[in-house]
């Protein structure tokens, strides 16, 4: 075996140092972009964490000023009564739900009385439309609080009589409201009609209170009458406040601070991910007169969102490359320079060639998304065409027939359109189909699909429903937000939109639920037009209906 000549061993030598100083620049460069994403990362995921704590606390304050309005407008048309009665607080309440007061289990009016005033105020009481009130007390007291008309929101029974005195917070609550004349939170407990419960369905709730005065030009004007108590249980509050907006990406432990101790009003959904303390949070809110403190902490599924594998992958990536343009670095190094401008030249030919068919197939794919686009979507709204909408609802039936929910369908035909377009022209009647393009997406989620089908006809597909009433959720928005006046040529215009609902069934084609909707829209104009009509099957009865008026929101 012969020995290396000098020039050999001098350009081994050359190549294993060239190959040493790339893999140590390669290294160093790799740790210092490896730092970088980190810090980028915690900066992303720190970023994103206030903003999810900002947004959570907004919707917390946003609901309980929204539960606080509700009672006080109650509290208002309680006062506003000459002679109030249990027919007055049927109708005055009457518009209040679960489904509007989301964690509400009870609204009820309660009034004052001493002890040797009971048997006065229980005679009164049912002369006024209780017949069988029976006002219960658990002994002296300086003053009890008797529950006197209630209305339950939920499936827990109301109880007339009792004396919410029995739970210190409830009237501590009540005493509070009735000095300062304004909306008060209690502190936390397990409401009264709930203790009954077992004990793995009880849980940590509160009572919003309001006092009654007499109103303006009422014999009792000014004076004092009662007050309005709503219950209110603190995880179903919590759970229905962050649906929408948390979306299992945060841990959510919701503290009365106004306590000595502070105790607790909603425990989180899911578990926090560990050792993520430094993107814990904590946010304050005010709800009737006391003060809440909101422990927010990430889940996995935030986390995960926020890719941090992404340091790792990257000295992942980075030290693979670093051997890769060593070892591309020796052989280099090894070969001639008439091999080495060779295979540059075809690298050079190569990559150019690489680069001409990937500019042909970028221009394919651009020509095929416009064709594709031109073929599935309606070329004035930009909204799914028929074709596309078929296509959205046969996949709904693929993915719901394996699920406990289904999907709806509602088509939509908007009245007055055609005046529009025959008095202001096609121009006018193109921007008002725009317009109504816009409302429905914002009336929708982001999963639902809104098409239309052609003229003023518009279809609308809401995936992920439970029952009908979640549907005529949607259409009832839907029905409002095509009230609202059309601004054309800086004149206001008005139409309405006439709209059928229906909810898949087993069985039925894309077809049939399209045409059992369009009959229920058909329906709906001939009821009057502006309104809604939900197809017979599940849900509602099938008859004309007017969206509710929203009472108690502002």
């Amino acid at each position: 075996m012969t020995e290396p000549t000098p020039p050999a061993r001098k350009r081994r030598r050359h190549a294993v140092a060239l190959v040493a100083v790339v893999i140590i620049l390669g290294l160093i460069g790799t740790l210092m972009v490896t730092a970088l994403v980190r810090r980028t990362q915690q900066r992303h995921a720190g970023q994103s964490m206030d903003q999810h704590a900002d947004e959570v606390a907004r919707a917390v304050t946003s609901e309980a000023d929204r539960y606080r309005d509700t009672l006080s407008d109650v509290a208002a048309a309680v006062g506003a009564q000459s002679d109030f009665t249990a027919g007055d607080f049927t109708e005055i309440t009457s518009r209040l739900t679960r489904q509007r007061l989301p964690g509400a289990t009870t609204v009820a009016f309660a009034v004052a009385a001493e002890d040797n005033q009971v048997s006065e105020v229980e005679a009164a009481w049912r002369a006024r439309g209780a017949p069988g009130l029976t006002l219960r007390t658990l002994g002296p007291a300086r003053e009890h609080m008797f529950l006197i008309f209630s209305r339950p929101l939920d499936d827990t029974p109301s109880l007339p009589g009792l004396d919410v005195g029995q739970a210190p917070e409830a009237a501590d609550a009540l005493h509070t409201a009735r000095a300062s004349g304004q909306v008060t939170a209690s502190h936390t407990y397990v409401l009264l009609k709930d203790r009954t419960l077992p004990a793995t369905e009880q849980q940590m709730s509160f009572v919003l209170a309001t006092p009654i005065n007499g109103g303006l030009g009422t014999p009792d004007a000014g004076r004092f009458r009662g007050w309005m108590v709503m219950g209110m249980r603190g995880s179903d509050f919590m759970q229905e406040t962050l649906q929408s907006r948390s979306r299992d990406l945060l841990n959510v432990t919701l503290v009365d601070m106004s306590t000595p101790t502070p105790t607790l009003v909603a425990q989180p959904r899911i578990s926090a991910a560990p050792r993520a303390g430094a993107l814990r949070r904590e946010r304050n809110v005010v709800v009737g007169q006391r003060q809440w403190q909101l422990h927010l902490a990430p889940t996995d599924a935030f986390l995960m969102n926020t890719d941090r594998r992404m340091p790792a992958l990257a000295f992942v990536v980075g030290t693979l490359m670093t051997l890769l343009v060593a070892a591309m670095a020796g052989v280099l190094v090894g070969a001639r320079v008439r091999a080495m401008n060779a295979v540059d030249r075809a690298t050079t030919a190569l990559r150019e060639d690489i680069r001409r068919r990937e500019a042909v197939e970028a221009q394919l794919r651009e020509r095929e998304d416009d064709l594709r686009q031109l073929a599935l979507h309606d070329p004035l709204t930009g909204l799914a065409n028929r074709i596309l909408f078929g296509e959205r609802a046969d996949h709904a039936i693929a993915t719901h027939s394996r699920g406990a929910t289904t999907f709806a369908v509602m088509f939509i035909d908007l009245d007055g359109f055609k005046q529009i377009n025959d008095t202001l022209g096609h121009g006018a009647g193109d921007a008002v189909l725009n317009e109504v393009a816009d409302r429905l997406r914002r009336c929708v989620r982001l999963g639902d699909t809104v098409g239309r089908f052609g003229g003023d006809e518009f279809a609308v597909l809401a995936e992920q429903v439970t029952t009908i009433d979640d549907a005529t959720i949607v259409a009832d928005r839907i029905i409002r937000a095509l009230e609202q006046p059309f601004v054309i040529n800086d004149q206001a215009h008005r139409i309405s939109a006439s709209a059928g609902v229906a909810l898949h069934k087993q069985d039925m084609s894309v077809a049939m639920i399209i045409q059992t909707a369009d009959r229920a829209m058909y329906v709906a104009k001939a009821a009057g037009k502006g309104r809604y009509v939900v197809a017979p099957g599940r849900g509602p009865a099938d008859e004309p209906a007017t969206p509710p008026p929203i009472r108690g929101s502002r």
